[in-house]
């Protein structure tokens, strides 16, 4: 996995915190010295960046190698990140959260997370925010990769980061999950649909 840039219009000198969440029969077993997160380097516009000279985009190319063990699929590991830039006076300022679920199949994939920040509670708020450079952050950055007491806060969009990620699975089939590029047999789950099929289905509960 590489997260490889971000666009945040005009934002310059940004870096960006990563971190993985999962459900608790998910180890880590390779990969970050058992620690899912960490820190990318400052960096800042350059000549191109997506592919154009003038798109504004920051690449910090950041490799991350982690490789997770389990029994079962819920709680799929999800990334979250978080753009930090450093403003004209030298303070750190969040710029944008966002979570991606992991890919479940194998393969190679680009992705691109929008990314967002919450906003001031009034425009009074907002003019002392911009004056004393304390901008509206979340306590916990992984909030953004969870489900519960998000629709109390109110966000506006602010860039997108992109990432580079190759997947790869290992004995799926030895726990009856049934990868979409394998012929279906008559157990296992379909990631395709996210459904059970065949007679060990009959009865249960989609898993994801």
């Amino acid at each position: 996995m590489q997260i490889e840039s971000g666009n945040f219009e005009a934002a310059n000198n940004l870096y960006c915190k990563f971190s993985f969440t999962q459900g608790n029969d998910w180890t880590v077993v390779v990969g970050n010295s058992g620690v899912t997160g960490g820190l990318s380097q400052i960096a800042q516009r350059g000549a191109t960046g997506f592919g154009t000279a003038d798109d504004g985009s920051v690449v910090w190319n950041f490799p991350i190698d982690v490789v997770y063990k389990a029994t079962n699929a819920y709680g799929w590991p999800r990334i979250a990140i978080t753009v930090y830039g450093v403003d004209a006076l030298g303070r750190d300022v969040a710029y944008g959260y966002g979570s991606m679920m992991i890919p479940t199949q194998p393969g190679q994939y680009e992705r691109e997370i929008d990314m967002y920040a919450p906003m001031p509670a009034s425009f009074v708020q907002r003019l002392i925010n911009n004056v004393l450079g304390t901008h509206p952050e979340y306590f916990d950055s992984n909030f953004v990769a969870q489900g519960s007491n998000r629709e109390v806060t109110r966000v506006q969009a602010t860039g997108s980061v992109k990432l580079s990620l190759h997947i790869a699975t290992k004995d799926m089939l030895r726990f009856g999950y049934v990868p979409a590029s394998t012929p279906m047999g008559s157990n296992g789950l379909n990631f395709s649909t996210n459904t059970l099929d065949g007679p060990r289905g009959m009865g249960r509960q989609e898993a994801m």
